[in-house]
C-alpha cells in the first residue's frame, strides 16, 4: 500500500522510491555529524565568523537534501549530455584562478568565493563517463590517451595554484574509471606501474638527500630530481619519512593531530571536552575541515571513528552497487568514479590526520567544513541516485516480458 501511494506522487517524484536508501541514510549521518563538530572545531574561536561555520555547514546540508532528491528525479542520461559544456567550464574556472584568483595561507584556490578544483573533479568524472561509456567506444591506446589528456588539462592547472593534494585525486580516479571501462588493459597496467615507479624514485631522491652520508654529487642529483615541489611540499615528505627529526616545526600539525586521535581512548574524552583542540594544539584554521576526523576522534574515540568510518563504508559500497546494476554504460561509469572520489578523499584524509601520509589540503566529505566541496559532494551523491532511480527503471524494461 505504501509503494502505491508513493507511485501516486504527482510529477512523477514515485520514482524515488527507487534512490539507494542505504546512501543517503549515510550521507544524512554524515552531514549531520560534520554539523556538530564543525561546531565543536571552532566553538572556542574568538571570531564569531568561526564560530558560525556550523549554521552554514547546516544551512548546505538541509539545502543538500533537496538537491540530491531533485537529481534523482532527473534522468542522468540527460544531464550526461552537458559532461563536454561543464568540463571546458571548469577549465575556464581554472584559468580565471590563475588570472584573478583569491589567494589565502598561501595559495591562489579561489575565484568569486569559489574553489574550482572541487568543481573540476566531478566535472571531469562527467566527461569520462561520456567519452567511455558509449556503446561505440573502442577502448583502445587513442581511447585512453584522449581520457589521459582531459584529466591532464586540469591537473596542470590545480598544480600551478598550487595545490599537489586535490591534483593527486585526478590520478586514482582516472585509473579506475579507465579498468571499469576496460579501456587498454595494457596502457591502464603500465599507467599502474609507472605511477608506483614515479612515486618510489620521488621518495628515494629525498631520503638521499636526507641521509648525512649521501655524497654532494648525488645529493645535488637528487635534489633536481625533485624539482617539481614546493619547499613545504617536499618538507612534508621529509615528515612521513623522519617523524622524529622536528616536531615542533614542519612536523607540529601531524604530531598534535596523532596526540589528538590517540588520547582520545576508546570512548573519547566527551562532545566539546577535547584538550588539543580547546587549547589551540590543533591547527584553528584548518581544525574545521583538514584535521576535522582528530577533533571527531578526541573527542567520540575509537567507537566513534569506527563509526563514521563504517558510514563511509556504507557510502562507498552503495556507489559501487549502483555502478554494479546500472545497465547503461555511462551511469556505471560514473558511479565508478564517484565511488573513486569518496574514497580517495576519506583514504587520503585520515591516513593525514594519523601520519601515514604527508599533509594534504583534502577536506572530509560531508564532514569538513568547506562550501564548494560541501556542494560537489552532494551534487555527486544526487548524480549517484538519479543512475540508481533510472538504472533500476531501464533493468526492469529491459527484463520485462
Amino acid at each position: 500500500m505504501t509503494r502505491d501511494l508513493i507511485d501516486r506522487l504527482p510529477f512523477g517524484l514515485g520514482c524515488l522510491r527507487r534512490m539507494n536508501l542505504l546512501l543517503l541514510a549515510c550521507v544524512i549521518a554524515l552531514m549531520a555529524i560534520g554539523v556538530c563538530f564543525v561546531y565543536s572545531a571552532n566553538s572556542i574561536r574568538d571570531s564569531l565568523k568561526l564560530q558560525s561555520l556550523y549554521l552554514d555547514h547546516a544551512r548546505m546540508a538541509a539545502a543538500g537534501i533537496f538537491i540530491v532528491l531533485g537529481l534523482a528525479y532527473l534522468d542522468c542520461r540527460r544531464l550526461l549530455r552537458w559532461s563536454w559544456f561543464v568540463y571546458l567550464l571548469s577549465l575556464v574556472l581554472l584559468v580565471a584562478v590563475l588570472v584573478m584568483g583569491e589567494t589565502r595561507m598561501g595559495a591562489t584556490r579561489w575565484v568569486f568565493g569559489f574553489q574550482p578544483s572541487e568543481f573540476a573533479k566531478l566535472a571531469l568524472i562527467l566527461v569520462l563517463a561520456r567519452l567511455l561509456g558509449r556503446p561505440e567506444a573502442r577502448r583502445d591506446i587513442w581511447e585512453f590517451l584522449l581520457a589521459l589528456l582531459l584529466a591532464a588539462l586540469p591537473v596542470a592547472l590545480i598544480l600551478m595554484q598550487p595545490d599537489l593534494g586535490t591534483a593527486l585525486v585526478f590520478g586514482p580516479v582516472l585509473l579506475l574509471m579507465l579498468f571499469a571501462a576496460g579501456t587498454a588493459p595494457r596502457a591502464w597496467s603500465g599507467a599502474v606501474a609507472a605511477g608506483v615507479l614515479a612515486v618510489a624514485l620521488v621518495l628515494g631522491a629525498i631520503t638521499l638527500q636526507e641521509q648525512p652520508g649521501t655524497p654532494a654529487g648525488l645529493r645535488r642529483a637528487a635534489r633536481q630530481a625533485t624539482f617539481f615541489l614546493d619547499d613545504y611540499q617536499r618538507d612534508r615528505i621529509v615528515d612521513v619519512l623522519y617523524p622524529d627529526r622536528d616536531p615542533l616545526n614542519r612536523g607540529w600539525n601531524r604530531r598534535q593531530s596523532q596526540i589528538a586521535i590517540g588520547s582520545g581512548g576508546l570512548w573519547g574524552k566527551g562532545f566539546l571536552k577535547g584538550d588539543q583542540n580547546l587549547l589551540g594544539y590543533l591547527p584553528q584554521q584548518v581544525s574545521a575541515n583538514d584535521f576535522i576526523f582528530s577533533v571527531l576522534a578526541e573527542e567520540k574515540g575509537y567507537v566513534g571513528a569506527l563509526c563514521v568510518l563504517l558510514l563511509y563504508a556504507g557510502v562507498v559500497f552503495s556507489a559501487l552497487q549502483v555502478a554494479a546494476v546500472s545497465r547503461d554504460g555511462p551511469g556505471r561509469l560514473l558511479g565508478t568514479g564517484i565511488a573513486a572520489l569518496f574514497f580517495c578523499h576519506v583514504f587520503i584524509n585520515i591516513a593525514m590526520t594519523i601520519g601515514l601520509l604527508p599533509v594534504t589540503g583534502l577536506p572530509l566529505p560531508f564532514i569538513s567544513y568547506g562550501r564548494t566541496f560541501m556542494l560537489t559532494v552532494i551534487v555527486a551523491t544526487g548524480l549517484l541516485q538519479s543512475v540508481a532511480v533510472h538504472a533500476r527503471r531501464t533493468r526492469a524494461q529491459m527484463d520485462a516480458p
